[in-house]
């Protein structure tokens, strides 16, 4: 990794990076309403209403839509008049096909118009009631994890700190909320995601002893200034430098390797010719801490500060000072911060 004069460059660390799928479901919480207690008139009426709607029924409809012929699928000598609510779906069918004139069909014998007309305003008024009592909010969206619930899911369950935003896309979100079912949309693209992230996460969680070396690399930019300490986590008397949360997949030996930030050819050390400390911890202790820079002075003979013969007009330490910042150490698996940073000047 590379960055300004005397900034801190990439790390390599031999790791590998991994994560899992949440799935859940999100139920809606519903008031009811305290049901009041009926009135005798009104039951009386309706029960009568239902006695004269059967009669009709029997008297127009129950010839042809009955348990023997099944006419349509409709058997309306069983069908429940006292409780229109409880068979919604039959009666529904029962108000269109009335109020359209399909049934009872042309040629048949029909009630007069105010007895019919009675009747499918009694079947109306009854399943307008019932959907009144007992609405029905439709089928509640599916409601997937966002970013931030799976990462908890994942720790809360497995003891890994992940970075989900890495594994999935970006949640959507609706007036500042990511949090929506309805705005949580399932797309096979992101099923996709999801089992790819679950791959890496239990291949974590479980280890595998024949995982064999990786490195993974770490930049600074260019354009970040170093000047002062760069992170909490990172000691007061630092400047510069990064601090990374990383999972360790084993328990084993690991290698830092720091390279320092170079001029716009990347060959070149910026500010080599001062004297720098840096720093490297694990989880707050000091791992080691290099010297460097400053050691080839005007007029030097020492082979490292003789001018190179390819063209460069800098000594040979400016190209190659950084290639001895390296240490390797012991480390258990689990989550770890590893930080790298510059000792402050009279710290």
């Amino acid at each position: 990794m590379s960055s300004l004069s005397r900034a801190i460059p990439g790390l390599a660390i031999g790791v590998l990076a991994v994560a899992l799928a949440g799935y859940g479901h999100s139920g809606r919480l519903q008031a009811a309403a305290t049901p009041q207690a009926p009135n005798a008139q009104l039951v009386t009426s309706a029960a009568v209403s239902a006695t004269s709607s059967r009669a009709l029924l029997n008297d127009y409809c129950v010839t042809c839509h009955n348990e023997k012929l099944k006419t349509a699928g409709l058997m309306l000598d069983k069908a429940d008049v006292q409780h229109v609510g409880a068979g919604a779906e039959v009666w529904e069918k029962v108000v269109q096909k009335v109020r359209s004139g399909a049934m009872p069909p042309a040629g048949r014998r029909r009630p007069d118009r105010q007895s019919f007309e009675a009747f499918v305003t009694w079947l109306e008024t009854e399943l307008d009631r019932e959907a009144a009592a007992h609405p029905n909010p439709g089928r509640p969206a599916d409601h997937r994890l966002n970013q931030v619930e799976y990462s908890n899911a994942i720790r809360d369950l497995l003891a890994l700190d992940i970075d989900a935003g890495s594994l999935l896309p970006a949640d959507e979100s609706d007036h500042g909320f990511d949090n929506i079912a309805d705005v949580l949309s399932i797309s096979p693209t992101l099923l996709e995601r999801y089992m790819l992230a679950a791959q890496k996460i239990s291949r974590l969680a479980i280890g595998d002893p024949r995982t064999g070396p990786a490195i993974e690399t770490f930049n600074i930019s260019r354009s970040l200034r170093q000047d002062e300490r760069m992170h909490e986590e990172l000691p007061y008397d630092t400047r510069g430098g990064a601090l990374i949360r990383h999972y360790f997949p084993l328990d084993g030996e690991y290698v830092v390797k720091i390279r320092l930030g170079r001029n716009f050819t990347d060959s070149v050390i910026r500010a080599i010719g001062t004297r720098e400390q840096i720093d490297v911890l694990l989880d707050g202790a000091q791992v080691t801490r290099f010297k460097i820079g400053g050691e080839c002075v005007e007029g030097s003979q020492e082979p490292k500060c003789l001018k190179t013969s390819f063209g460069y007009q800098t000594p040979q330490y400016a190209l190659t000072a950084d290639e001895a910042l390296q240490v390797r150490f012991a480390a258990k698996a689990g989550m770890h911060s590893l930080g790298v940073a510059f000792v402050k000047k009279g710290a």
